[in-house]
């Protein structure tokens, strides 16, 4: 992708304000709402049952999903979001007490409570602390026990765009006999996924916020070896063989990850995350990776330019698409952009920055002059 493609047509948004708050929600594409609106068309009167054509959806949609991170279309379930991703994982192992789960501290709660609530099992959390927003593998490997089965974590940290090396971690994991476990939300849309280079186990997603997709739409990977470990904790009519037949009451589960999909399922939502993937397979997740580490890269100069104290990391291999910087200021400074209608995020009393690919460097540069003003006028420059 050239870096001065103009995505104008798809991104009508970009033409009244300047948004830069990706890793909160994305707008939808164009080709996502003409999806959208021909589904409501279709339920609203053309083809009001839509049953056939919303399994041929879903299907596609679990076809698309495995060909962005490399697996297979029977490894995939949808799911509402990641939370609920996650606790197929937490509620479907059988623990035992006295079993440890390894988490860190700079989590998003989504990676957090679903395994803390196992507590109540006898299960302990342990939680990694970073140092200066780096989470290091050592002290990863430091924090393992002999009970310790499973450490989850995010590709990406929400608060500081800290990029965790998966394969990495995965191969420490699997030396112990851990399962790796990756919220992947913060990452996929935005940087290439590989889950079966990088070794992942179970990989829980929302699509809101990079992906492109309507809210209430997300997914899971489950690998091959790992699904007859999990005990679907909640069952429907969808979770078994055979759902057609309505009377026949035999609870045989799907051989694949659809056990997992308990019933009727958001139609509209697998429409729209659709349309976003074929955009987003049409540009390529390398196109896109090297597109959002170059708006990243811009903002993490040009805040060292202009005297602004970094909390992300800006070593290269720990870069993704979130910039999150100090400033004494910043619910004033955060207030004062959204004026301007530049969007970003206020996180624990910082400004955090997410542009994506189709964001310019004239957005940047926007920004930058915006936070420039501001400390001029109040002295804080």
């Amino acid at each position: 992708m050239n870096q001065n493609t103009d995505f104008a047509d798809y991104f009508p948004h970009s033409s009244e304000q300047t948004y830069l708050n990706h890793a909160a929600v994305s707008p939808l594409p164009r080709p996502t709402v003409e999806a959208l609106r021909w589904y409501l068309d279709q339920r609203s009167g053309q083809n009001i049952e839509f049953w056939p054509q919303a399994l041929e959806v879903r299907q596609q949609f679990k076809m698309k999903v495995a060909a962005l991170i490399n697996a297979r279309p029977e490894d995939i379930a949808w799911t509402p979001n990641t939370s609920s991703g996650l606790n197929i994982l937490a509620n479907g192992l059988s623990w035992q007490p006295g079993d440890r789960i390894l988490l860190n501290s700079m989590e998003f709660p989504a990676n957090v409570y679903p395994f803390l609530n196992l507590e109540r099992l006898g299960v302990a959390v342990d939680f990694v602390v970073p140092r200066e927003g780096r989470l290091l593998l050592e002290d990863f490997e430091h924090a393992i026990t002999p009970r310790t089965r499973l450490l989850s974590i995010s590709f990406v940290q929400f608060l500081n765009g800290f990029r965790s090396d998966l394969k990495a971690l995965a191969e420490l994991c699997h030396r112990h006999g851990l399962i790796f476990c990756v919220d992947a939300i913060q990452g996929l849309g935005a940087l290439q996924m590989d889950v079966q280079a990088m070794g992942i186990d179970f990989l829980a997603c929302s699509g809101h916020k990079w992906l492109m997709w309507p809210l209430g739409t997300g997914f899971v990977y489950i690998a091959p070896h790992l699904l007859e470990r999990l005990h679907p904790a909640v069952v429907g009519w969808f979770s078994v063989q055979g759902s057609e037949r309505f009377l026949d009451y035999r609870l045989e589960f799907l051989p694949h990850a659809g056990r997992f999909e308990t019933g009727t399922f958001n139609t509209a939502g697998l429409v729209g995350a659709n349309a976003s993937l074929d955009m987003m397979l049409e540009i390529g997740p390398q196109a896109i990776e090297q597109r959002v580490l170059h708006l990243s890269s811009l903002l993490i100069d040009a805040c060292r330019r202009i005297g602004l104290e970094l909390f992300t990391v800006p070593d290269l291999q720990h870069r993704s698409g979130i910039v999150t910087f100090r400033h004494p200021r910043a619910g004033e400074l955060f207030e004062a952009l959204a004026r301007e209608r530049i969007h970003v995020s206020l996180r624990e009393g910082m400004i955090r920055v997410a542009p994506h690919f189709y964001n310019t460097e004239a957005d940047i540069q926007r920004l930058m002059e915006a936070v420039n003003r501001f400390n001029r006028r109040n002295g804080t420059a």
